[in-house]
């Protein structure tokens, strides 16, 4: 079997399994899906980038490394994004007629995406993380498939989905039908054009040690190369390759008949050849002058976004919902977290949600905590486990039985013990630190929840249980979550969710 063949489909088997098992977690997941997976999620690029303090430093290592090495296989083996838009590339093929199956060199848009790339990374210096909700490739697969696909499968299988938001599945299939066409009709455009790991990647990719070459001596100018790009990044006419934009997908070798395209060890040594010096045409000039202007566009406007948002005053913040456990404060979720929606599908509670104004604007899709359909589990840090960039810190699993979401609050004209006269002590029987106990009341034989607000952690175990509506106790959420107190006696509960409730 001839060498590039091994090469191709073991690219192939390697990307196959990588979005099988990555969509099959955010689709299929539960709570004991979190082994191979959440080592899975965690060789993501940018997800690595912003985790770099937190053990992502290994990931971008590796991956810069492998790029260093093979050029841009990161993209085409390891990124979700990046395989789904080949698979839709592929089925398109089928489709399509066989002129328009026929790829052409296009000149890279260098203005668009190095202006982009300067942008996001003038924001990620300074902590404005907001710009890679919408922009990396990795968030927005994720995002993709928790917010469309889940409900979708949910809605043929009739199983219950407890994480709907119309805001996220607006936007799921507004981006699932731009990158579907795009990939149809233009290939890895979002990749070579849009994507800034890709084009981060790609400026390694232009000095990997092994890279597609073609063999002048050899090449007939058949033009059959070029157009089975679907980079559209090889000039066959020209013979050149643009390697930062090149995915090695070796489709290339495959269509040469002379053996001219080869994939191949490029650190070799050059005879130098001395040409008279030409001055820089007008083109040049004009396309390098187009490029630094757009370079120094992007830097100016991250830097307009970053000090808007850093100076705008540091006002006490209030949320409209709870964070998960390991966020600390809004303003670290908010330049921490890509809002890729792993925690949302690993969540056994089905308790985190994607915000849609809960959090503000720049928490836009980010996670949020709602009651309403379960509570944080005692001991449990699913969401912790499958977070890749460090946005929710692990930590061990004392302290985050300490944590403070946010502090039960009750309400005593809501509660039935009130209103219908009857016992209930829900609330009291499943809070997990004891921080909700039923105490006497005067003028009444009845015994009502009194809240401990320095041992509460904000569980929600007291609001889903609680049997009256509207709710007799609710948790009120916190922007920054706190160490609570200790509980009184010793706690030595774990909560069956399946069996937990009237």
């Amino acid at each position: 079997m001839k060498l590039y063949t091994i090469l191709k489909w073991t690219r192939r088997v390697l990307a196959v399994a990588v979005i099988a098992l990555i969509t099959y977690f955010f689709i299929f997941s539960s709570a004991n899906a979190t082994g191979i997976w959440a080592a899975l999620l965690k060789v993501q690029f940018i997800p690595g980038v912003l985790g770099i303090t937190t053990g992502g430093a290994l990931t971008v290592t590796v991956i810069l490394l492998l790029t260093l090495l093979f050029g841009r296989v990161y993209c085409s083996m390891l990124c979700p994004l990046g395989i789904y838009q080949d698979i839709v590339n592929r089925i398109a093929w089928f489709i399509k007629s066989r002129q328009k199956r026929r790829t052409h060199y296009s000149k890279p848009n260098d203005g668009i995406r190095y202006g982009i790339l300067a942008f996001v990374t003038v924001c990620v210096v300074f902590g404005f993380t907001y710009p890679l909700v919408w922009l990396d490739p990795y968030s927005l697969f994720g995002k993709m498939a928790v917010n469309l696909g889940r409900p979708l499968v949910a809605g043929i299988t009739g199983a219950e989905y407890y994480t709907w938001s119309w805001p996220a599945f607006a936007f799921a299939a507004a981006f699932f039908t731009f990158i579907t066409l795009l990939a149809a009709f233009r290939g890895r455009y979002y990749c070579n054009t849009i994507c800034p790991a890709g084009t981060l990647l790609g400026l390694v990719s232009k000095i990997s040690m092994f890279r597609i070459q073609v063999n002048e001596s050899e090449c007939r100018h058949c033009l059959l190369c070029g157009k089975s790009c679907k980079s559209y990044c090889l000039d066959s006419s020209g013979i050149k390759v643009d390697h930062s934009r090149c995915v090695v997908c070796l489709n290339c070798i495959g269509s040469c008949n002379t053996k001219a395209v080869t994939y191949a060890f490029a650190w070799k040594k050059k005879v130098a050849i001395v040409r008279k010096k030409e001055e820089p045409t007008a083109e040049n000039k004009g396309r390098r002058a187009f490029l630094i202007s757009a370079l120094g566009a992007g830097v100016s406007a991250g830097a307009g976004v970053v000090l808007l948002n850093r100076f705008k005053g540091k006002a006490r913040v209030k949320v409209g919902a709870g964070l998960p456990p390991g966020a600390g404060n809004l303003e670290r979720l908010q330049d921490k977290c890509i809002a890729c929606h792993a925690c949302v599908a690993a969540c056994p509670s089905h308790i985190i949600k994607p915000a849609y104004g809960e959090l503000g604007w720049q928490g836009f899709l980010l996670p949020s905590v709602s009651y309403e359909n379960g509570f944080c589990g005692f001991e449990c840090q699913k969401c912790q486990e499958v977070c890749p960039s460090g946005a929710l810190q692990r930590m061990s699993l004392e302290d985050k039985k300490l944590t403070k979401l946010g502090v039960a609050r009750f309400t005593l004209e809501n509660c039935i013990v009130y209103k219908d006269g009857t016992d209930c002590g829900a609330c009291d029987e499943h809070c997990p630190v004891k921080a909700v106990a039923m105490m006497p009341r005067e003028g009444s034989d009845k015994l009502f929840p009194k809240v401990t607000p320095k041992v509460c952690i904000g569980c929600g175990g007291c609001e889903y249980i609680c049997p009256a509506r509207p709710k007799a106790i609710v948790v009120i959420p916190m922007a920054e979550q706190r160490r609570a107190d200790a509980p009184l006696i010793d706690v030595q509960i774990k909560v069956d969710i399946e069996g937990f409730g009237f």
